[in-house]
């Protein structure tokens, strides 16, 4: 009567539902997060309380130095963050010590414009842009940025955008924060920002370098760490806005959950043919 074991077996077993079902549940929660409930860890909250007991109007310098394999972890966490500055009025100046930051950046800008509504550049923010030189390019804009590079990202003169002329030296900024994911860099902002000027670091890193970058906050040579797309996540859920971080947390979750109950059904019909005493 019905369907035999046998044919349930091969109904449910087949890699090709299996594989459907998990394209189907990955991709819903990314374009349409769930918001499923997720834990905040207290890393998380120590940054965002740090950022949000700043000055309002304050001065942030904010490296982007990501590539493109780690943006699915960095971007949620940048986007966050931003947002959580521009609402309490900070000033943000950004660069890039790597090559494909600029890149990284004018995509995130592109695709969340509702961070920047209202925000005029020139005067709330400022992108740099590329800075070659490495360590030495950190050491220049911990000096003076417009000592370091004579125009911005557009083409408009550093020295006439009235943000570069309010700030720019490290002493004049509350906080840096550098989103990378190259472990070079934070060696650079720990040596050329907080050691000679005392500018508070706060990390933006991808989840296999939490072990690398945690001596620094130990060392309290940074504030805290965001650590890969799960902080992003976090940061999402305190700010009120969720993004891709809360899209790929339901996404594993939900396929997490296809997976599971593909075990329990696979185990469920071992067992029944197996008391039944069929053969497979």
């Amino acid at each position: 009567m019905g369907i035999s074991l046998k044919r349930l077996d091969t109904i449910i077993g087949t890699r090709q539902l299996l594989y459907t079902l998990l394209i189907i549940f990955t991709l819903i929660p990314m374009f349409f997060p769930l918001r499923l409930p997720i834990s905040i860890s207290a890393r998380t909250k120590k940054v965002y309380s740090y950022i949000d007991n700043l000055k309002p109007g304050s001065y942030i310098f904010i490296d982007f130095d990501y590539d493109p394999a780690g943006r699915g972890e960095i971007e949620p966490q940048a986007v966050a963050t931003m947002k959580h500055l521009f609402d309490k009025n900070c000033k943000l100046v950004i660069a890039s010590l790597g090559t494909t930051g600029p890149v990284m950046f004018e995509i995130m800008r592109k695709t969340n414009p509702d961070i920047f509504a209202g925000k005029e550049y020139g005067k709330d923010w400022v992108n740099i842009g590329y800075v070659a030189g490495g360590e030495s390019a950190a050491a220049g804009l911990a000096r003076s940025i417009s000592g370091t590079v004579a125009a911005d990202a557009y083409g408009n003169p550093i020295g006439n955008l009235p943000l570069i002329k309010e700030a720019d030296k490290a002493e004049q900024f509350a906080l840096a924060i550098v989103y990378t994911t190259g472990t070079d860099t934070l060696y650079y902002f720990v040596r050329q920002w907080f050691t000679p000027y005392k500018v508070p670091l706060i990390m933006g890193i991808l989840g296999v370098m939490g072990p690398a970058a945690e001596p620094f906050v130990a060392a309290g040579q940074a504030v805290e760490l965001l650590v890969g797309q799960v902080a992003g996540a976090e940061y999402e859920v305190l700010v009120g806005r969720p993004g891709i971080g809360l899209g790929a947390m339901d996404a594993q979750s939900t396929s997490h959950a296809i997976i599971l109950i593909f075990i329990i059904l696979g185990n469920i019909m071992f067992w029944s043919v197996r008391l039944r005493g069929e053969k497979r």
